[in-house]
């Protein structure tokens, strides 16, 4: 069962567990919409008619949704229009009394899932960049690879497309792990958002990094390398190649 906690705080806020909520985002035709698939408020004491309203954000712009209620929750795909295409997508669910304004209930900082339905530890987003074929942001919120929508139109194609996983997924990783030497203490603080990057550095037996520069130098080394060797990408973009070039030459 997923974390339930409590404020302190003179309301008794509940703090809903990211794990009970599910948020999916689509794109068709170039417009994003979300989906609320999931509220598990289950052994919470929340009662069911309890107002659901979901926040959406992107940067500084936001919108507001009416979920409906608890026990009648709307499944419905709602359109995102009016948020900066350029900043990273995050929801806030909040659960109000119908007929006073106190907020009995939340859920804050709600990375959504794509056409994949997953979440992984470097999630992919789309966006307007112009000429910029993809950006990593790194902030509070953890890391995110941002893709060029015009590009792309959706992450599917992109986990289709080998030569962006090859050319880009390295490099983007590299100012991650750059991020992490500066401090690496925040892989064993289970509230730092990095912190969910260390089981994933363990599997590559890298152990932490350390302030010297070429020593940090050397661990990044052989994380990327390592990425790399685990995912042939050298291998299978020989072989595309090679494939694309006899085709040509049949033809």
């Amino acid at each position: 069962m997923g974390r339930v906690s409590t404020r302190s705080n003179p309301t008794n806020l509940i703090e809903i567990d990211k794990n009970r909520i599910s948020i999916l985002v689509t794109e068709v035709s170039g417009r994003r919409y979300f989906t609320l698939n999931k509220l598990d408020i289950g052994g919470l004491d929340l009662k069911g008619d309890l107002r659901v309203y979901c926040i959406a954000r992107a940067g500084k712009t936001s919108q507001r949704f009416d979920m409906g209620t608890i026990d009648l929750l709307k499944k419905d795909s709602f359109p995102l229009e009016e948020l900066d295409r350029s900043e990273s997508l995050r929801f806030r669910i909040l659960l109000h009394d119908e007929n006073k304004p106190l907020l009995m209930a939340s859920a804050e900082n709600l990375r959504p899932m794509d056409e994949s339905q997953s979440e992984s530890l470097l999630p992919m987003e789309p966006a307007e960049l112009g000429q910029l074929v993809w950006r990593l942001d790194i902030n509070e919120e953890g890391p995110v690879l941002k893709y060029n929508v015009s590009v792309f139109p959706s992450s599917a194609g992109i986990e289709n497309y080998l030569p962006f996983g090859a050319l880009v997924l390295p490099e983007a990783l590299r100012k991650v792990m750059e991020e992490i030497a500066k401090s690496p203490s925040r892989l064993d603080d289970e509230g730092d958002i990095l912190s969910a990057w260390a089981t994933w550095l363990d599997s590559f037996g890298a152990g932490r990094p350390t302030g010297d520069e070429d020593e940090v130098l050397e661990w990044c080394n052989h994380i990327i390398n390592t990425f790399c060797e685990r995912h042939r990408f050298a291998s299978r973009l020989i072989s595309e190649l090679t494939v694309g070039a006899d085709s040509g030459r049949s033809s």
